[in-house]
């Protein structure tokens, strides 16, 4: 009896696999990583693969911190980067031509391109970058590289193509005077470039847009901001900066020039007086400068008609107002305007008026332009 009750109690010892069975068990879980290891590498290759996918945009590549766009050719003609913050891919989606993304390095913003194909030989890209904060500035970078660029503004010394020196942060791309400040915007500016290779780009008119450049890197600084500038935000609306513009690219620079003049630039509505081309044109200055007056202009036109000139129009030239910004005639040089255009216009003269944008600040209009904020 306690012969079995010893054996019954008696855990039988468990075998050993052999030797034989060891390299058996080994292959088994090593292809077993193998297996794991290999449906991981998938599904990030698909993960990969879809979000390349869904980042692609025709003839556009786009990553974190900018694009490149290239002709139909393969040929790089457009190189951008994002300047003052990078893209999180992770929060980009595409539905349909736009692209979109929510996030940057900086935080949640507005970022789309959307694809436009307007006709065969043209493909354009409308891309827009809101920060949703007040106080940073947005910036991309636009590389010259090896092309020749046109466009831009009037400057002191003008190079064509563009040529630019040196080193400048980006300042308010208004008008200013080129003879007092050298180094400023002219009174003529577009916000429009234009690359021999083909690309051009336009800046919405809306932007708060602020112009740089880096000669070294031959690159121009794009930038929107509303702090520290003399742009604002429309009434009722956030100071966020918004850059936005649209690139364009086509098979060669006259065509892709044509459709952006097309689009962007209006062409004159009319054809200008026949006259003003055939016949000369007499103008105030040429005799008398600023020093005029309702008699010097009389005078001058009875001896154009004297000396049987042909004449397309008579123009009075500056300062017929007491001041620059003023439209109505100085009464003491020109008591009787009336009458004295009623003179003109018997003697068979048009006549036109010199003019110009500026308002000075002892013109009565000067209180007016800033009770309208101009």
């Amino acid at each position: 009896a306690k012969e079995r009750h010893l054996t019954e109690n008696v855990t039988p010892v468990k075998q050993k696999p052999s030797k034989e069975l060891r390299p058996m068990l080994g292959a088994i879980l090593l292809g077993l990583i193998l297996f794991i290891a290999a449906v991981v590498a998938w599904c990030y290759y698909t993960v990969s693969l879809r979000k390349a996918e869904r980042l692609k945009t025709e003839l556009m590549d786009l990553r974190a911190n900018g694009f490149v766009i290239r002709n139909q050719h393969g040929e790089v003609v457009f190189r951008l980067a994002f300047r003052s913050g990078s893209l999180d891919l992770e929060s980009c989606s595409k539905e349909g031509e736009i692209l979109s993304c929510s996030h940057s390095s900086r935080g949640p913003l507005n970022f789309f391109i959307q694809t436009v194909k307007p006709k065969d030989t043209v493909m354009c890209y409308r891309v827009r970058w809101e920060e949703l904060a007040s106080g940073p500035a947005v910036e991309h970078t636009m590389f010259w590289e090896d092309a020749h660029w046109y466009g831009g503004s009037e400057m002191s010394t003008q190079h064509w193509p563009i040529r630019l020196a040196g080193y400048q942060e980006p300042v308010p791309y208004v008008t200013s005077d080129v003879y007092s400040f050298r180094d400023s915007f002219g009174g003529i500016l577009e916000r429009y470039w234009l690359s021999s290779k083909a690309a051009a780009i336009k800046i919405n008119d809306s932007v708060p847009f602020h112009l740089g450049f880096n000669a070294t890197e031959r690159a121009l600084f794009f930038q929107a901001r509303y702090k520290d500038s003399p742009y604002k935000p429309p009434p009722g609306q956030q100071p966020f900066p918004e850059l936005s513009y649209r690139i364009c690219v086509g098979s060669d620079v006259t065509s892709i020039h044509k459709y952006m003049v097309r689009r962007y630039f209006n062409k004159p509505s009319k054809i200008p007086a026949e006259n003003a081309f055939r016949y000369p044109i007499w103008s105030t200055w040429a005799l008398y400068k600023n020093d005029i007056d309702q008699d010097k202009v009389l005078n001058f036109a009875r001896d154009i008609k004297k000396y049987h000139f042909n004449c397309s129009h008579i123009e009075i030239d500056d300062m017929y107002t007491q001041a620059y910004g003023d439209f109505d005639f100085d009464p003491v040089k020109f008591p009787n305007v009336t009458e004295m255009f009623a003179k003109l216009r018997e003697d068979g003269f048009k006549v036109t008026l010199w003019t110009h944008p500026f308002i000075n600040y002892n013109s009565s209009n000067f209180g007016v332009g800033i009770e309208r904020q101009l």
